[in-house]
């Protein structure tokens, strides 16, 4: 299954260990779903997290975000991000929804209401961190 996780989704992993976020990131390490990324949702990843004001919060070190940044580049399946949508209140978030339309994602992860109000764009499920959790365990177990 193809997914694709808002910046927030990861900033927040790296922020609360064991949380809801990390535990995402880690079954994504795992193997238990392809991440589907942009070149412009990997800016911005990169940007959010050399951020001073995270900088200062998160419990990953240094040079745990440089590693965990070029395994994002390089495990993800990797999109253009020339496929454009308008549909989003906020038009930074229509990033998210065009690398799931291009990279044939399942869902969006997000924390973010303007996404998460939208609940499905073009048979792309948008859920929180909470619910994703739920339908990754289902699909754990028949592993």
């Amino acid at each position: 299954m193809r997914v694709v996780l808002d910046t927030n989704v990861v900033v927040s992993a790296t922020l609360v260990r064991g949380g809801n976020e990390d535990r995402i990131l880690r079954a994504w390490q795992r193997g238990a779903f392809e991440l589907v990324l942009s070149p412009q949702i990997l800016e911005e990843m990169g940007r959010v997290l050399a951020h001073e004001r995270f900088q200062e919060l998160r419990w990953m070190a240094e040079d745990e975000i440089i590693s965990l940044l070029q395994s994002l580049a390089q495990e993800s399946v990797l999109v253009t991000g020339r496929v454009t949508v308008e549909v989003s209140r906020d038009p930074e978030d229509d990033k998210f929804l065009w690398a799931a339309i291009e990279g044939d994602a399942r869902y969006v992860v997000t924390g973010d209401r303007d996404l998460l109000d939208l609940e499905t764009y073009r048979g792309v499920q948008i859920v929180t961190p909470t619910a994703f959790l739920k339908l990754l365990r289902p699909a754990q177990r028949r592993k």
